[in-house]
Order: structure tokens, then sequence, then C-alpha cells
């Protein structure tokens, strides 16, 4: 009996060592759940934002529509998605990359928020602090989203995979 189970604990280790992928590299970015979300999530809310755009340059809706829309179509599961990754468990490899995730996501938002807000207003005058405010973290944002493509581009594979 004894030795039967000292084989089954030995076949058991060598299922769990077989089945078992090697840790990447050190320094090697770890493909986490929040990373895999985010990349669907924003694919998501990047083309309902582009949408409500199209829709508004189509004259199919007002700004005042186009500002409606960013405020509920895009805005909330755009912060939905940066509280996740905000509540991510972070791997020591991906710190760097997590750190720029986040001002990513911040400055996208603060974007469409000075958008959305200068598109009720009445006139250039008043509106223009909040265009100014939009290209401004618009253009930080299309920075980031540079560097966050180049370090997705060398993403081990996430785990389990």
């Amino acid at each position: 009996m004894k030795r039967g189970r000292t084989t089954l604990v030995a076949h058991a280790f060598a299922l769990v060592v077989a089945c078992t992928k090697p840790a990447p590299p050190p320094g090697t970015l770890v493909d986490t759940p929040a990373l895999v979300e985010f990349r669907a999530g924003e694919h998501a809310v990047l083309q309902s934002f582009n949408d409500a755009l199209h829709r508004q340059r189509a004259n199919e809706i007002d700004e005042l529509g186009l500002a409606d829309a960013i405020d509920k179509s895009v805005l909330p599961p755009w912060r939905e998605l940066r509280a996740h990754v905000a509540a991510a468990e972070v791997p020591t490899a991906d710190r760097e990359l997590f750190d720029t995730l986040a001002r990513y996501l911040g400055e996208r938002e603060t974007a469409w928020e000075a958008y959305a807000t200068a598109l009720r207003f009445g006139n250039d005058a008043t509106a223009a602090p909040h265009y100014a405010k939009y290209h401004e973290q618009d253009a930080a944002a299309d920075a980031d989203a540079q560097k966050l493509g180049a370090a997705f581009r060398r993403l081990s594979p996430k785990p389990g995979s």
C-alpha cells in the first residue's frame, strides 16, 4: 500500500510539472486579466465614441447629442474600466506598464469630459478653454497609447495559456 501511495504521489507531481509552463524570463511583461479586460474594453469604448462622433458629423445628432452620448455611453464604461485597472494586482514586471496605462486612462477621460463640456457652450469664446484642454489631454493620451502599443507587443502569453 505504501508503494502505491508513493507511486501515486510521484505521478501527481510529474503531472503538475508537465502541466506547468515556465515563468517568463525576469523583466518580461505578463498579460494579466486586467490587461486583457483593458484591451477589449478600450476597443469597445473607443468604438462607441467614434460612432457618436460619426453620427454628429453625419448630422444625425447635434453637438448637444454628441455631448450626451459621451456622458452616457462613453464615460461610464471608461470609468468602470479605469477602476478595474486601478484595483488590479500588478506583477512587478508590469509596474511601468500599469503606470502608463493609468495615466492614459486618466488623460483620455479628462479629454472626453472637456470635449463634452465644450460642446455644451453656445459660443466659441466660452468653449475655447475646454477645447484646449481636450486637445492637450487627447495628445497626451495618444502619446501614451503609442507607449502602450509598444509594451503590449512585448507581452508574454497570459497566465494559463
